[in-house]
């Protein structure tokens, strides 16, 4: 396999700028160098702070659940923003943005999503991403089907057998990319965290679960296979590896540099406030932001009226959207499908800001269940 440094590309043209302005949304979506990304990254990130979790992935069953309404109110060729690890990617496959930023409070997951970036590019599909992923070498002529879904790509990498020697080797040369692209924004001692993050991939393969440090783990949190091959209540997968074509835009995505990974509080004096001057400044409306249960946390610190301020920076529309993940510890929400633990929601922004300023929320209960967009019907509720 061959890893390189993106290209660089030259400013924009005069014709580009013709093109912008008869067609927004198809020409916001502009491929930016491996500087660019860089130098955003850095101007917008925060001091790091800490997490009990590796996060490394999801531990979010129900996040499927609201894939329907949220294709059908989101608006595409905008801008996505999210929290933590690859789940961002099946929801931005699927709203299609034109620019997403992943926001995180722990510089690990930056470091993360730099790594994922690099497999992504590197892969010609998908059985290849997951192959470098799990450090599985395909057969020598494996041929993909460019027609399986998600339980396919399981059944058949999970036969695969691990390789010490191609994952060393995967290793050094994702690790030896990544500094050369990224010398700003990496440092020479991220190679231990780099390896730690790869070796748990390697490690536990499709097992992978989400883990907490300090607290026992949850029996309710699914593992990589699990969250690959979930369907919502129609019945349908949804993952990003689940179709060539999803993966397809991606790793379009990935390759032009519009997923970009910052360090930030969400509630923090900058991070937040200044992504929204940025999007601003480019034209750009947040579609969707996904926050997954940060906002719990957010009230426990006595900090969510810095997120509701940091909010209302963000260019938004009346299509821009929330989603949620509600954890039912101690109260099941009405929108809970039976036989999972989390609840995932939606609330469009505006919405969202309006009723706190009416009367503001008074706990995270109030917040996921004074307004939300109906997703599932009643017979599948509790």
């Amino acid at each position: 396999m061959r890893w390189r440094a993106s290209d660089r590309y030259p400013i924009i043209s005069l014709l580009l700028l013709i093109v912008t302005a008869l067609q927004p949304a198809e020409a916001k979506a502009q491929r930016l160098a491996d500087t660019d990304l860089e130098q955003l990254a850095l101007e917008l990130s925060e001091p790091p702070g800490q997490f009990d979790t590796d996060n490394l992935i999801s531990n979010e069953a129900s996040y499927l659940q609201v894939l329907p309404q949220l294709k059908e109110i989101a608006e595409p060729g905008q801008a996505y923003l999210g929290v933590g690890p690859d789940q961002n990617f099946t929801y931005l496959v699927h709203v299609r943005p034109a620019l997403a930023m992943i926001v995180d409070l722990r510089r690990d997951n930056l470091l993360e999503h730099l790594y994922l970036k690099e497999l992504i590019e590197v892969s010609g599909n998908r059985w290849q991403y997951l192959s470098y992923l799990f450090g599985k070498p395909l057969p020598t002529g494996f041929r993909p089907d460019p027609a399986a879904d998600a339980s396919v790509l399981v059944n058949h990498l999970r036969s695969f057998p691990s390789d010490d020697d191609f994952f060393g080797k995967s290793f050094l040369e994702i690790w030896s990319s990544i500094r050369h692209r990224f010398p700003r924004l990496t440092w020479d001692q991220d190679r231990v965290t780099f390896y730690q993050i790869a070796l748990a991939f390697f490690k536990e393969n499709f097992q992978l679960r989400y883990r907490s440090h300090g607290r026992r783990p949850r029996p309710y949190y699914p593992s990589y296979e699990q969250l690959m091959t979930q369907s919502n209540q129609p019945g349908q997968m949804g993952h990003y590896l689940n179709s060539e074509s999803d993966f397809r835009f991606l790793k379009k995505m990935q390759t032009e540099n519009r997923i970009i990974p910052i360090v930030g509080d969400l509630a923090g004096p900058k991070a937040l406030k200044s992504i929204g001057k940025y999007l601003k400044k480019q034209g750009y409306v947040v579609s969707t932001f996904y926050v997954s249960n940060v906002e719990f946390y957010l009230f426990r610190k006595g900090q969510f009226p810095h997120f509701v301020a940091n909010v209302t920076e963000l260019p938004t529309n009346q299509n821009s959207v929330f989603i949620r993940s509600y954890f039912n510890y101690w109260r099941e929400h009405p929108e809970t499908v039976a036989g999972y633990y989390v609840t995932s929601l939606l609330q469009q922004i505006q919405s969202f800001l309006k009723l706190h300023q009416a009367r503001p929320y008074e706990d995270y209960w109030d917040v996921v269940s004074r307004d939300y967009i109906p997703t599932q019907p009643p017979d599948h509720r509790p």
